[in-house]
């Protein structure tokens, strides 16, 4: 990630990260969230954004402060109160949830590592050979001229 888009300390990015490994917990195959680096999706995506970079700040503290109110940091917590957690926060800052839910949903699900284990590949265009454009289909709405109106 370049500096241009790091707004976080490495220990907020560390909190974001045991965050979205409970947004996003691994599963079989699947990493987690916070393993694959999306908190630096997260936090590109806030750096843009005044708005989104004041949420996401805010955020994190009140992620904090939730932890702290079941014993530790939320990386420390196990993974029930890390939940419990979150949920506190859900519902205490429901925007801010809302964007760390979506923004790591996006970052999650277009990560290489995901989308080949999902076998999803993007489309390439040497798998597809367009059509030549037939002019002829134009020849119906030129043969009925001019439908508007011109002006001055």
């Amino acid at each position: 990630m370049t500096s241009n888009n790091s707004i976080l300390s490495d220990a907020q990015r560390g909190l974001l990260g045991a965050a979205l490994n409970c947004i996003v917990p691994p599963a079989g195959e699947f990493p987690g969230a916070g393993d694959l680096g999306i908190a630096s999706f997260v936090e590109s995506v806030a750096a843009g954004s005044t708005g989104k970079r004041r949420l996401l700040m805010e955020g994190l503290v009140r992620i904090e402060l939730a932890a702290s109110e079941r014993g530790g940091s939320f990386a420390a917590l196990a993974d029930a109160d890390q939940t419990d957690a979150l949920r506190a926060v859900q519902a205490s800052s429901p925007e801010f949830f809302q964007e760390l839910v979506t923004q790591t949903y996006r970052g999650y699900y277009t990560n290489e590592t995901v989308c080949g284990v999902l076998g999803y590949r993007p489309p390439n265009r040497a798998d597809y050979d367009p059509l030549p454009f037939d002019e002829s289909l134009l020849e119906p709405v030129r043969q009925r001229g001019q439908v508007w109106t011109e002006t001055g």
